[in-house]
């Protein structure tokens, strides 16, 4: 049951994380974009920081990071 339940949340981390990270690179659709280039076209260099859809990609990355580890362990078990 529990097993069920952790399989369920991380395939729905992995969905997310998949969206957003799909989210993010159309702002860098360029050929350049997709080698680290995308801030070509900037004045001052690249923006510092992360925006908020950074914040939220990097969060669900740390999530699904734990929840496989936590689903291998569970599924051992």
């Amino acid at each position: 049951m529990l097993a069920t339940i952790m399989i369920i949340v991380h395939v729905c981390v992995a969905a997310a994380l998949i969206y957003m990270v799909i989210t993010q690179m159309t702002r860098f659709s360029e050929l350049g974009g997709a080698f680290g280039s995308g801030a070509l076209h900037t004045v001052f260099g690249r923006k510092k920081g992360l925006d908020t859809g950074g914040k939220i990609t990097l969060a669900l990355g740390a999530v699904f990071f734990i929840t496989s580890i936590l689903t291998a362990y569970i599924m051992v078990k």
